[in-house]
């Protein structure tokens, strides 16, 4: 996972963050509305103002906004122009509250509400927007706007008050963002370091050290899985276990180091003569190695072992040990799966050729077509 993909998940936990956050917010902002509207009536019901059917009008409007918000991000559960879309619902949250705010103070003598429902709705947009800053502020500059206003014309407050109010409400409200985001981004870099970790533990324990390519473990899940797949949808499937010929001799004459550069030097044939991405080649044991073949007949599988044979010809490894050639040559058996076959017996099919390729002379593949 490099950086590209540590910038692509925050960008779609930031999304996620604030699908869950707009569904919340709506919600409390939903019952807060609902809650205004019924005390306002139980306490303006047998008063004269003119004020409250407009009020509950444009209250059951917002509800309206609320309602629908809820219901567009719990249905988009991925959004393409997320920022946009956040951008846009954020500034319509704060400008509805914004005129909620008017409304309510048109009433008379609810300042208190206001300031209520002033520092409810911050704390709201805090806890829901913070990943993503602009929806913040476009959440919370109008209600900042409006609460100020009404501060100022208040008689009880100076100007020096109402300001020194509106920075700290700035304040507060950008370091208690900053520290969600920072844990926020904090829990994603570290998941994503462990996810980063466990791939790596994960590759290196399907690796065999020597020749990097596949191991044992590997191949000994990836045939169970195959096998199955091949079962269910019908298709074929073909190993080919390799083994390089004389190989004991190869060791003991050039030694050991020799020996690893020349399991190596198979093993990168091995790997570049597999045309098709689902097939692998992994080390059996030794200087065994096997190839796993899905979607692929006898006939397929025949096919590459006589194109791995022909590259390794083509390398032109020196081998001052062989009975059979001047260059290092695998033998190779090919089975291909049957009926109700096991992983086990196809692998002794494989291994059956393989012998059988080695007794009649080495150098070669044999499969049951052959």
């Amino acid at each position: 996972m490099n950086l590209s993909s540590l910038n692509t998940r925050i960008d779609n936990t930031i999304y996620s963050n604030l699908r869950l956050g707009f569904i919340w917010a709506s919600k409390i902002s939903l019952i807060t509305i609902i809650l205004i509207t019924a005390v306002i009536w139980i306490d303006f019901i047998h008063t004269a103002n003119n004020n409250l059917v407009l009020t509950t009008i444009n209250f059951s409007i917002q509800a309206l906004l609320f309602s629908l918000g809820w219901l567009f991000f719990a249905h988009n559960k991925t959004l393409k122009h997320y920022k946009i879309m956040s951008s846009i619902y954020a500034f319509l949250f704060g400008i509805t509250w914004g005129a909620a705010i008017i409304n309510l103070n048109n009433l008379g003598h609810a300042y208190v509400i206001v300031e209520i429902v002033g520092n409810l709705l911050f704390l709201v947009v805090l806890l829901s927007f913070y990943a993503y800053r602009v929806a913040v502020y476009l959440a919370t500059l109008p209600i900042l706007i409006f609460t100020t206003w009404y501060s100022i014309q208040d008689p009880r407050f100076d100007l020096l008050f109402v300001f020194a109010k509106l920075i700290i409400t700035i304040i507060i409200i950008e370091s208690g963002r900053l520290l969600l985001f920072e844990w926020f981004t904090t829990r994603i870099q570290q998941e994503h370091d462990n996810k980063r970790l466990l791939k790596q533990l994960t590759q290196i324990s399907f690796t065999d050290q020597l020749t990097q390519i596949n191991n044992r473990r590997f191949f000994d899940l990836a045939i169970n899985k195959q096998i199955i797949n091949a079962k269910h949808s019908q298709r074929p499937l073909s190993i080919i276990l390799i083994d390089v010929d004389y190989f004991k001799l190869f060791n003991d004459k050039l030694g050991h180091i020799q020996g690893d550069n020349c399991l190596k030097s198979v093993a990168n044939i091995i790997s570049k003569s597999l045309l098709i991405a689902t097939d692998t080649v992994s080390r059996y044991g030794g200087e065994e190695f096997v190839v796993l073949l899905p979607n692929t007949d006898n006939k397929d599988a025949c096919d590459v072992a006589q194109r791995i044979q022909q590259n390794l010809s083509s390398l032109a490894l020196i081998h001052p040990c062989s009975a059979i050639s001047q260059y290092v040559t695998v033998s190779q058996g090919i089975a291909t799966l049957e009926a109700n076959q096991h992983p086990t017996q196809l692998i002794n099919t494989a291994d059956n050729y393989l012998y059988k390729a080695k007794e009649l002379g080495r150098n070669q593949f044999y499969s049951a077509q052959k």
